[in-house]
C-alpha cells in the first residue's frame, strides 16, 4: 500500500475497530525500481481480514482500497 494511503486510512480509522488493529502489523518494506527507492506498507494478514479491511477503506478512504483491491487481483484468480 501507498505510505501516503495507509497513513490516511489509518487515521481514519478508529483504534476499536478490529481493522485498526490488522493495520498496525503493517510492515515498511524498501525496494530499488529504476534506481530509485520505493516505500511501501505491507500488511500482513489472510485473504479475510484483507477483505474487510477492503470493504472498511471503500466507506473511509478510497485511495486505500484501490490499493488493497489491487493486492487481491492475483488472489482472486487462482
Amino acid at each position: 500500500m501507498d505510505p501516503e494511503h495507509y497513513d490516511e486510512f489509518l487515521n481514519w480509522c478508529s483504534d476499536i475497530r478490529p481493522e485498526y488493529a490488522i493495520l498496525k502489523n503493517g510492515v515498511v518494506v524498501h525496494r530499488t525500481i529504476d534506481n530509485e527507492d520505493r516505500r511501501t506498507i505491507a500488511i500482513l494478514c489472510d485473504e479475510i481480514e484483507a477483505q474487510k479491511l477492503l470493504v472498511t477503506a471503500e466507506v473511509l478512504h478510497l485511495p486505500a482500497a484501490q490499493d488493497i483491491a489491487s493486492a487481491l487481483d492475483p488472489l482472486r484468480e487462482l
